[in-house]
């Protein structure tokens, strides 16, 4: 994996219309709710819960919209959209392995951030 970033908070400032505050507030919460949606997509995957699956994959959605994940967007996007309809595909797990990849990576890219921000 690269050292690109794959996170982007510009959308999120750009609705915090430059709040600093706002932007904290909302990359902390993704930051203490993300390790166990990570956690849950995993084991739902596992365990072949597609419907368990797809509610996690929705409620985590917004969130990658908000902190510039484009990548880990487009992939929860197929990973909802097979859990719901049980089309699953070969490669569905590696796409669950990038995902929850991209989202530690995100994470320790935020918790930087954040610290900058907060200086």
């Amino acid at each position: 994996m690269d050292n690109k970033p794959v996170t982007d908070l510009s959308y999120l400032r750009e609705i915090a219309m430059g709040d600093d505050s706002i932007v904290i507030e909302t990359t902390e919460v993704f930051l203490e709710d993300v390790p166990s949606a990570i956690e849950n997509i995993q084991e739902h995957y596992e365990g072949e819960e597609w419907q368990q699956l797809y509610k996690q994959a929705h409620k985590i959605k917004p969130n990658l919209k908000y902190m510039g994940m484009e990548r880990a967007h487009e992939l929860i996007l197929d990973i909802e959209n097979q859990a719901n309809t049980g089309e699953i595909s070969d490669d569905l797990g590696e796409k669950v392995s990038e995902f929850c990849s991209l989202c530690r990576q995100a994470l320790d890219e935020l918790s930087d951030k954040i610290e900058a921000l907060k200086r």
